[in-house]
């Protein structure tokens, strides 16, 4: 008698209950961490308190622009897990329709008293946590790199959370609140159907808000970083070899910088050649920290600004530049300025030519009439610009920029990554080529 389909029978039988078992365990536990979200309310706020370098600070919104602060009791079974999730699925629905209004998320908290936010985390592997009280811990986080999504993470059992969005004008009467593939009904109350100038009426009462801030900080507040490291088991000795890897690091940088020094001293028939490959850098006035609403005309150089977005749409990146340069030539409104040194950093980026797109995106951030909608692409091209060339500093700079307009804007695409490494890589070698150039006589 052959024993070998029965032997395969039973082989494929037993498969076939470990993987059920394997289903029906996976089913009860999504089960027990079932969450939803009850009470859901909207508000118009004239501010919010939200963490920044460890303090609370105010924030307002832009001239003609309102912030809605959504509120709602959530809920989760089991365990108390939620998440991660995406916060880039929170959005508004407006009455029963699926497509979101234009209102961006600037900031996810929870109420203690007052609803307070966190701070989106700047930087590679770094999540922004808070303790919430009762064990209960809320974390905002990137998805493998610093580039990635945002995430929300939290556990708790139940909490009240909170999200601020900002839109242009005023909003609907009738919104729905999206997250995480789940809507919700809200109810609006009565200020939120007001104007811009019912908002101002209740600024007064913003002072009552501050001062309750510090009432609730002992209930909602971050864990400090350095109890966890001291715990790590292998703190010591990192230390050690970082100190030597310091005087090693400071040795060689003086070797090198001699060594500069007595090249640029032999040689002085490079300096036109070396500024097209010489990165400018961040400075003070580089970082904004308050902007202008676009102003409806542009100037005496509109026209050609308007043929400039036209050949950048069509993809003529030369011949987009040349009508920037123009425009500005020509004469431009503040903000219509800032604009055009911002689009014409595009082009020029997109041209292949490295250098002039981040003069052109650091000339838009210290525009005086810079706007919004100028600085956050030329500071998100420039936080990935200054990583790929490893100037750290510079890119953090340029991310907490971003992250001031709109911690929760998208990223840029995998496509021009990929194109300013590429650019980064290719300055690389140019440099390395003229060092080279300066050595051999």
């Amino acid at each position: 008698m052959n024993n070998k389909p029965l032997l395969h029978h039973a082989l494929t039988t037993t498969l076939l209950l470990v993987l059920s078992f394997a289903e029906l365990r996976a089913a009860e536990e999504a089960a027990k961490n079932d969450w939803q979200i009850d009470n859901a309310t909207l508000t118009v706020v004239p501010s919010f308190q939200q963490l920044a370098d460890g303090h609370w600070r105010e924030r307002t919104p832009r001239n003609g622009h309102t912030f809605l602060e959504v509120r709602g009791t959530l809920n989760v079974a089991g365990d108390g897990s939620f998440g991660p999730h995406r916060l880039a699925t929170a959005g508004l629905l407006a009455g029963a329709g699926a497509a979101p209004i234009a209102a961006k998320l600037l900031a996810v908290g929870a109420n203690s008293g007052i609803c307070r936010y966190l701070r989106a985390p700047i930087g590679a592997g770094n999540e922004t946590t808070a303790k919430l009280g009762d064990d209960r811990e809320m974390a905002i986080l990137r998805e493998n790199s610093d580039d990635g999504p945002l995430l929300l993470r939290m556990h708790a059992r139940s909490v009240e959370l909170c999200m601020v969005f900002e839109l242009p004008e005023a909003p609907p009467p009738s919104l729905r609140w999206s997250f995480a593939q789940r809507t919700m009904p809200l109810s609006v109350s009565a200020a939120a159907t007001s104007n811009a100038a019912t908002q101002t009426t209740t600024a007064a009462s913003n002072s009552g808000l501050v001062a309750s801030a510090a009432a609730a900080a002992a209930s909602f507040s971050v864990p400090p970083p350095w109890p966890r490291a001291i715990s790590a088991p292998l703190l010591w000795s990192a230390l050690a070899l970082a100190a030597l890897a310091l005087l090693g690091g400071i040795t060689l940088q003086r070797r090198w910088r001699r060594r500069r020094l007595a090249i640029a001293a032999r040689s002085d028939g490079h300096s036109e050649s070396s500024s097209a490959l010489d990165i400018p850098r961040v400075s003070a006035k580089h970082q904004p920290k308050h902007f202008a609403s676009v102003e409806p005309e542009g100037g005496a150089g509109q026209l050609q600004f308007h043929s400039a977005m036209a050949a950048l749409r069509l993809g003529d990146w030369e011949q987009a530049n040349a009508l920037f340069g123009e425009a500005i030539a020509a004469g431009l409104t503040p903000t219509f300025e800032a604009g055009a040194w911002s689009l014409r950093g595009e082009t020029m980026l997109n041209d292949h030519d490295l250098v002039g797109a981040t003069n052109c995106y650091l000339r838009a951030l210290s525009c005086p009439g810079v706007t919004a909608e100028a600085a956050l692409p030329a500071a998100s091209q420039l936080a990935a610009i200054y990583r790929q060339l490893r100037l750290r500093r510079d890119a953090q700079k340029m991310e907490a920029l971003r992250a001031l307009i709109n911690p929760f804007a998208d990223d840029i695409g995998p496509q021009h990554l990929a194109l300013i490494a590429r650019l980064a890589k290719e300055l690389k070698h140019k440099r390395r080529t003229r060092i080279l150039a300066r050595l051999v006589p």
